[in-house]
């Protein structure tokens, strides 16, 4: 067929076409002939001068009385012939003939797709290749220009695509509804029309989608969605759970149904809401992705937390990611569900459940949300149904699979992977990223492996403390060597350390978890006077397992007001999970004391404290630390749940002299006449006041510019003994009472 400038080999009819360049030159002749009739028939009024025409700068009454009769006619190719009628319809029937057949033969090029995802008909794919044929061929904008009497309207309007692709003898207004907000081509495919009436909207391709018809497929990357398709290799690391492949057969049962129009009328689409729930970290987007994964699909995961800082409304928002989603055939994940379930965000979970809704068809049957907290909401609308599916809980024998698989291919020196697992209450993604952490910081110092000491603090690096108020950090600065205790003693702490370091074995592999419900964690009560050494001892053993040690405040857990007590409480255990550190109680007596007779309200409030402080401590499975001087004050049902109770004793004179050695030795400049046993027998004094002592000393003799003497010490004993209340006469100190007493 050859007419007026263009061709079309009717030969051909019954072949597909070999890409999408030749399909789009068959419909820019077919274009290039109805552009020939439209201009053959446009009646042309105006001024003289054309070019004040063109601009519409000015409007005679010619070009008055037409533009009324046109809107009072609005019929379709009036002025046709017959024989150019018949030339439209062999045109039609050759297009669409050639596009079944690539479909059949070929697969689908990327706009057949895009016809065929959008479900579109003849008029809207034809609205859909005009608004492309502009962004092949420069050409069509001074030819729009021209027909549409405006220099500056380049783009065809909806007007003219009636005009150009409307059957003959239809009127106008059967077209319009493909021209509104709610209309495909509106929604989700044209450039959305600012300030513009329904016939002169502009005919203008997204950008993205004009990305995708030219060979962009895979879309670009998005601040706020990615993209994750089923031949993409997961984390071997990774390890599945039951969550999987219940998440399977929902996709599976959901029949995929994303991607084409529903045709269904009056209410609105059925959709599942798959709730996946869990702690940041815990593997919900990777359980996601396994299922998609065997399912051979494609997954676009959105971010909500990004995407409502974003401009617009929620439809807006949701309109190029649903648009993406059929373009890449795709299901849907929505992350960070928990920023919109917060109180005053109730306006805009409701905005973007409505949001959902309106783009319900071309939603699949089934979206997956996830969310660290089970929602629930009564009046959520009954077409939304929601199914919670919560993540397997990640046990021990689980967190010592993901730590054996996270350093399968990593060095490691002296470190215990159960003693880890049972350690930290991790999930998958704060083990992951402990070792990557650990990993990254040995490889920037040189070190050839992984050590305990650097994989511990990594991990503690992936938890927050919130215990500001109620106990402060204590850094461990002391070891074995430091302690000076009785070894029976010191074997005690030894044997605690093995609670922790054995748990996997114990509770796990040995089976004692079955029967041990409760009171599995270790609770120790360190014994004695002031300054023997009790905090150090604490700090000991928080070195020893390499744990984090919070003291608890007592002055701010302790409430006058009925119940505060018992709020503060729950906060330091809960937060001392999360944390898995050390809790550590100084003077612990003040929470632990006897219970006593209820003779009034104040000493029921007391009762309840102690009930409620008892049952944490069964119920806590970490290290609990508490030190007293008075130990015969402690309730006995707290002696009955610690594990281990070590007694400080005062220290004899032999231990004093150890002391004072440990105290003065390591570099200290010490004067001839220092005598250590004369210090250690005639004061009798505690590690802490010794301690004391020798620091002052040593600051006196370097405000002196001397090394530490005799004099120094003594003076610095005096003092200490005095801070105490306690008195030293001349004759105590023999030989040595003329450098105190002149």
């Amino acid at each position: 067929m050859e007419n007026e400038g263009w061709t079309m080999d009717l030969e051909k009819m019954t072949e597909p076409y070999p890409d999408q360049w030749e399909m789009m030159l068959d419909f820019m002749s077919f274009l290039d002939m109805r552009l020939y009739y439209l201009y053959k028939y446009h009646v042309w009024v105006g001024p003289e001068n054309h070019l004040q025409n063109m601009m519409g700068l000015a409007v005679s009454q010619a070009e008055f009385e037409h533009n009324l009769a046109k809107a009072v006619d609005g019929v379709i190719g009036v002025n046709l012939q017959q024989e150019e009628i018949a030339d439209i319809q062999v045109i039609n029937g050759y297009f669409a003939a050639r596009m079944r057949q690539t479909e059949l033969q070929h697969g689908e090029l990327p706009i057949l797709k895009l016809i065929r995802k959008f479900s579109l008909d003849e008029f809207a794919g034809s609205c859909l290749l005009l608004a492309f044929a502009v962004q092949l061929d420069r050409k069509y904008e001074k030819i729009f220009s021209y027909l549409q009497d405006d220099i500056t309207k380049k783009s065809p309007t909806a007007e003219t695509a009636i005009q150009l692709f409307a059957l003959p003898g239809t009127h106008k207004i059967d077209y319009v509804h493909y021209f509104t907000t709610k209309s495909v081509l509106m929604k989700y495919l044209l450039e959305p029309a600012e300030g513009s009436t329904l016939f002169e909207l502009k005919l203008s391709l997204r950008e993205r989608l004009v990305d995708y018809l030219a060979g962009h497929g895979a879309g670009f990357a998005k601040g706020y969605w990615e993209l994750f398709d089923w031949k993409t290799r997961l984390d071997e690391s990774e390890i599945e759970d039951s969550t999987a492949r219940t998440i399977e057969k929902l996709l599976s049962s959901s029949g995929k149904r994303g991607g084409e129009r529903r045709e269904e009328q009056g209410a609105p689409r059925e959709l599942a809401m798959v709730f996946v729930t869990g702690a940041k970290g815990s593997g919900r987007k990777f359980q996601i992705k396994q299922a998609v994964s065997r399912s051979k699909g494609r997954c676009l995961f959105i971010n909500l937390e990004a995407l409502r800082e974003g401009t617009g409304s929620w439809p807006g928002k949701l309109q190029e990611i649903v648009c993406e989603g059929v373009l890449q055939e795709a299901g849907f994940c929505f992350t960070g569900f928990d920023a919109l379930v917060e109180d005053h965000q109730q306006r805009e979970l409701y905005d973007f459940l409505t949001a959902l809704t309106d783009h319900g068809e071309y939603l699949p049957g089934i979206l997956f949300i996830t969310a660290e907290k089970i929602w629930k909401d009564p009046s959520l609308p009954h077409h939304l149904v929601k199914i919670d599916l919560p993540i397997e809980p990640v046990t021990e024998t689980m967190r010592l699979q993901f730590w054996q698989s996270f350093t399968r291919d990593l060095p490691l020196e002296d470190i215990d992977l159960e003693e880890l697992a049972s350690k930290f209450r991790f999930t998958p993604g704060q083990i992951r990223s402990a070792v990557s952490q650990a990993a990254s910081f040995c490889e920037l110092n040189g070190y050839p492996a992984l050590n305990a000491a650097i994989l511990h603090k990594c991990c503690y690096d992936q938890v927050v403390v919130r215990l500001e108020t109620l106990a402060g950090k204590v850094k461990p600065a002391y070891g074995w060597e430091d302690l000076v205790l009785p070894e029976d003693q010191v074997e005690l702490l030894q044997e605690a350390c093995t609670h922790v370091k054995f748990r996997h074995t114990v509770y796990q592999q040995w089976g004692f978890d079955r029967k041990v419900s409760y009171g599995k964690g270790l609770a120790m009560l360190f014994s004695g006077p002031p300054g023997t050494g009790k905090t150090m001892a604490a700090q000991v053993i928080a070195n020893q397992l390499h744990m984090e040690m919070y003291k608890i405040q007592l002055s701010q857990v302790v409430s006058k007001y009925i119940g505060e007590t018992e709020k503060n409480l729950r906060q330091v255990f809960e937060e001392a999970k999360n944390a898995n550190c050390i809790l550590f109680f100084d003077e612990t007596d003040a929470l632990f004391g006897k219970r006593s007779e209820v003779k009034d309200s104040h000493d029921r409030h007391a009762n309840i404290e102690t009930a409620y402080l008892l049952q944490q401590i069964e119920e806590y499975d970490g290290v609990i630390i508490m030190a007293t001087n008075l130990l015969q004050n402690i309730d006995n049902a707290f002696m009955r749940r610690i594990n281990f109770v070590i007694n400080f004793p005062f220290p004899d004179v032999l231990t004093r002299k150890l002391l004072w050695s440990r105290m003065l030795g390591g570099g200290a400049p010490l004067g001839e006449d220092v005598d250590l046993d004369f210090m250690a027998r005639q004061f009798k004094v505690a590690g802490g006041n010794i301690k004391n002592i020798a620091v002052h000393a040593a600051f006196q003799a370097a405000s002196g510019k001397s090394p530490i003497t005799m004099k120094h010490l003594l003076k610095s004993a005096v003092n200490e003994l005095r801070k105490n209340n306690m008195l030293i006469v001349k004759e105590e100190l023999k030989e040595y009472a003329d450098l105190i007493f002149d």
